[in-house]
């Protein structure tokens, strides 16, 4: 289920998506990313945040493929450039390696079948819900050096009225 977007084709395209992700977007589209700080930076307490992050990529065989329970991951490069491996987790057919879902939402996995390379470069979004597995921050040859940003949104914002919830967005304009 997961979404590839673009902010450059926003306006366009924002009649599709829920309410509380039109937040997640207008806080990707109105905050000043590249001059922001590394950090977590809340919007809406627990069930909301932005972390902004510098990462070196590394080829995709390093990194195991992820999913979490409780988030949406809303992932944007905003300078250099990334690949996320990607595949429905109706596609695994292996056990989880590493479960730590109750305590930090996320499991992971060594070996996952039918995934496909996603490129990522600054202005693009990926949206993936809790069955999406990915394996972000890898590039061809590693370390190439990105600044991203990752909202995480409480999956159960989706069945609210976000039109009505108040994202904190002055800290960083």
């Amino acid at each position: 289920m997961m979404i590839l977007g673009d902010l450059s084709k926003w306006e366009k395209e924002k009649w599709a998506y829920a309410p509380i992700l039109h937040k997640a977007v207008d806080y990707l589209r109105t905050t000043d990313l590249e001059n922001a700080d590394i950090g977590t930076y809340s919007l809406l307490g627990d069930d909301m945040f932005a972390m902004i992050q510098q990462a070196n990529t590394v080829v995709p065989q390093e990194r195991k493929s992820e999913h979490h329970a409780k988030y949406i991951d809303v992932q944007m490069v905003v300078t250099g450039e990334e690949i996320h491996i990607v595949a429905r987790q109706s596609e695994l057919n292996v056990p989880v390696e590493d479960q730590l879902l109750s305590d930090r939402d996320y499991a992971l996995y060594e070996r996952v079948e039918n995934e496909f390379e996603l490129p990522l470069k600054p202005g693009m979004f990926v949206i993936y819900f809790p069955d999406d597995l990915h394996r972000p921050v890898c590039s061809q040859t590693g370390g190439n050096v990105t600044k991203r940003v990752v909202i995480k949104i409480n999956k159960d914002l989706l069945q609210t009225n976000g039109e009505n919830l108040n994202l904190n967005l002055n800290h960083l304009l």
